[in-house]
């Protein structure tokens, strides 16, 4: 019998790990969507979770629940009580925000800028019950910003700075819980199309959308998406044309569906399909249970399917990415480890939001053709040594990819390290203070390290 290559071998794995998770999908239906320690686009919004149960997922509802705050004028907001509910439930917020990045990347040119800037919130309440406006201004202006040192996407290209009306939406109730939502929106936890709020100004998109949330326990989203406003960009563009290519028109309609069994128990999967470009199939499951009363312990599985359709402006391909993820937490802490595999044929794509990948850091996702990576990460929460609103968390991921062939590319690791302080008292409730360092190390003459520092400071403050 001949023997079978290690590449063979990969290519006779994939459809089968495929077959395993779909096994799991279909026959292990008690499954949570929540993850333990932050990656992604998860960790740029969120400091570490208390537990591995409390923790979020990457695909959740494309509306993010806002927490209820005593307004800024109380007295004026309580006499709005007798008003038509239009103007009775109107919510105005503010959200300041002071960003500074460092980028230092060994034989490149490195990437430094601070800016100031935040958004302006306005959401009306239901008209008749049926109709609600929102409007959401955002703006970046420099502090600080060398023009030899662009690229940190906290402004402009060339140090610009700017702002832009990023969500102009009118929502229809058609029935409770289920609303359409039409024009400029944001798309929170959806995988691959989100704000991916990780700079000054989050993504945000021309859309036309079907959201329902909670009706017979399942959320789901149906939306096709016209244009999309990058994080450093004060205009719309096509969709194709975020992808790359100029003077195209094309956009992207997507569905799908997170179902939930019970509290804590769900399963999710979305389809995505960018006009002439590529299709994107993603698929997660988890689980998690409690061995003791102090002691969480949650698994995680998820599969992304891509590769080119239609007129395939971006080139003929077809790809996957699969990976798992096990969490347990006690007292506070959190202990990750996680890994995923692609296939060789192509590296996943993600211009339009963040990856929804286990092993998606700060600098790096993992993802690259025939990369096998895997990733160990610890969070605490301070609260139970007495300091509420200070929490912590690193991760640490390897990835390896072939030294030769088509997928050759530099081996890698990246080490990342996140504090968090929010404030949770009196006048500076709202107030978040961020501190975060990653490194990267990429092998041999062609890998390029990187040393990345950010400073952020977030105060929301609910005007109405």
């Amino acid at each position: 019998m001949t023997l079978m290559t290690a590449q063979n071998k990969k290519n006779y794995l994939a459809p089968k790990s495929f077959t395993i998770l779909l096994v799991v999908l279909l026959i292990f239906p008690a499954l949570h969507s929540a993850l333990a320690v932050n990656t992604g686009y998860i960790s740029d919004e969120k400091p570490a979770a208390k537990t591995a149960k409390e923790a979020e997922s990457h695909f959740e509802g494309s509306i993010s629940k806002k927490e209820e705050k005593q307004p800024l004028f109380p007295t004026f907001k309580k006499k709005m009580d007798s008003l038509s509910p239009f103007w009775r439930d109107t919510s105005l917020f503010l959200n300041f925000r002071t960003y500074y990045f460092y980028r230092d990347k060994d034989g490149a040119s490195n990437n430094e800028a601070w800016a100031l800037g935040g958004s302006i919130n306005y959401e009306s309440g239901w008209w008749r019950d049926r109709l609600q406006i929102g409007l959401v201004g955002y703006t970046s202006q420099k502090l600080y910003g060398p023009d030899s040192r662009d690229g940190t996407l906290l402004l402009r290209t060339g140090q610009q700075e700017f702002s832009v009306l990023g969500q102009a939406y009118l929502a229809l109730r058609i029935i409770d819980n289920l609303n359409l939502r039409l024009y400029r929106q944001a798309f929170d936890k959806v995988p691959y199309v989100n704000k991916q709020d990780s700079r000054m100004v989050p993504n945000t998109f021309e859309a036309y959308s079907l959201i329902g949330l909670g009706l017979k326990n399942t959320d789901f989203i149906v939306s096709h998406v016209t244009k999309m406003k990058t994080r450093n960009s004060s205009s719309f563009e096509y969709i194709s044309e975020v992808a790359g290519y100029k003077g195209t028109e094309k956009g992207l309609t997507m569905g799908g569906a997170r179902y939930k069994f019970s509290q804590g128990n769900d399963i999710g999967a979305i389809s995505q399909y960018a006009w002439d470009l590529w299709n994107t199939v993603y698929a997660e499951t988890n689980t998690t249970w409690e061995p003791t009363a102090e002691t969480d312990i949650r698994l995680s599985l998820q599969y992304t399917d891509q590769r080119s359709v239609g007129d395939e402006m971006d080139g003929d391909f077809e790809t996957y990415v699969f990976g798992g993820q096990v969490g347990a937490s006690y007292q506070g802490a959190i202990l990750t480890l996680a890994f995923s595999s692609t296939d060789n044929d192509s590296k996943i794509r993600n211009p339009f939001g963040g990856y929804p990948g286990y092993l998606s850091l700060m600098v790096k996702d993992f993802y690259r053709a025939d990369e096998d990576a895997w990733l160990i990460g610890f969070s605490y929460d301070f609260s139970s040594l007495g300091l509420d609103g200070l929490s912590s968390f690193f991760n640490y991921a390897n990835g390896d990819t072939p030294d030769s062939g088509a997928a050759a590319s530099p081996d890698q690791e990246e080490f990342d390290i996140t504090m968090d302080y929010r404030f949770k008292k009196d006048f500076l409730k709202g107030l978040w203070l961020r501190l975060r360092y990653a490194y990267v190390d990429q092998d041999g003459p062609d890998g390029i390290d990187v040393k990345d520092f950010r400073a952020i400071v977030n105060y929301e403050l609910s005007i109405l």
